[in-house]
């Protein structure tokens, strides 16, 4: 049952990925905007809050995985760390 739900897990945190991901698409859009005159709130607070959580949740998640590497086999481990690289990239890239 523990692969399964280090799955799930995994994929929750990608899915929360892309939620911050798309919020810091649309702050940048609007940062455009008011470049043409459109009100914008450039309180950027809220959005480096949920990187911080996410990468927060990412690194227990991860520590969690390795503890249970043994569990996990030697088929899933690099596939999920290969994941975990993945979302952390992707957030410090964007």
């Amino acid at each position: 049952q523990l692969p399964s739900l280090t799955r799930e897990a995994v994929k929750e945190l990608e899915a929360a990925k892309q939620q911050v991901l798309k919020r810091i698409q649309i702050w940048k859009r609007q940062q455009q905007l008011a470049g043409n005159g459109s009100l914008f709130e450039e309180n950027v607070t809220p959005l480096q809050k949920r990187c911080e959580s996410l990468v927060e949740i990412y690194f227990q998640l991860h520590q969690q995985v390795m503890a249970a590497s043994a569990e996990l086999g030697a088929e899933l481990l690099p596939r999920l760390l290969e994941r975990f690289s993945e979302v952390l990239s992707s957030l410090v890239k964007r």
